[in-house]
């Protein structure tokens, strides 16, 4: 059964709520309302924070998809032309090199791209846990939907209250800060001897 006032689920015999202290059966002593939960303040990642971090990460993987374009006799940096079969092996390898890059990356203990992690970003699920690869995987793929949505996907980010994009809000992930401390840290001062 469910409590009624606060919708904890409890063992059929329960004289009251555990964790409200609501009584379900009068007569019966009340169990201990269990201590209040403490919620730790969050702080979602902003959309210029997210930007930057974008831009980084594209630098990271041009690197090695310009050199494979390189060697397969294409420009360093073009469009894709589809007559050209070249041009879709290079297509492909940047398909899987940036959703391995993202998924693996992602879904690790380190929860951030090299791009997330300098701007100190994290990819969590809704309650604040690391991803699976499968869900990381999805969050990559649902990004197509930004595509379709000719990017508003990516700028309703601005105005969800968790700061979530389309590709964030359908796998289910949310983009936060880190949880390191927030305090300034006072700058080294140089003096130069008179």
């Amino acid at each position: 059964m469910f409590c009624s006032r606060c919708g904890t689920w409890l063992p059929d015999e329960a004289a009251s709520c555990s964790l409200c202290g609501l009584v379900l059966r009068p007569g019966a002593a009340p169990a201990q309302a269990a201590p209040a939960a403490v919620i730790e303040a969050v702080s979602y990642a902003g959309f210029w924070r997210r930007f930057w971090a974008l831009l980084i990460d594209v630098i990271v993987t041009y690197f090695p998809i310009a050199t494979v374009r390189v060697l397969l006799g294409l420009p360093v940096s073009g469009s894709f032309d589809p007559v050209v079969p070249a041009a879709w092996w290079s297509g492909g390898f940047e398909m899987v090199i940036d959703w391995l890059y993202a998924a693996l990356l992602i879904s690790s203990p380190w929860r951030a791209t090299l791009g997330q992690a300098v701007m100190d970003l994290h990819v969590t699920d809704l309650n604040g846990d690391r991803i699976s690869f499968a869900r990381a995987t999805g969050r990559y793929l649902a990004q197509i939907l930004n595509l379709f949505t000719l990017g508003f996907g990516i700028l309703m980010q601005v105005f969800s209250p968790r700061r979530q994009a389309l590709h964030d809000l359908v796998s289910g992930t949310v983009v936060v800060r880190s949880r390191h401390a927030r305090d300034p840290v006072a700058a080294p001062v140089l003096r130069l001897m008179p």
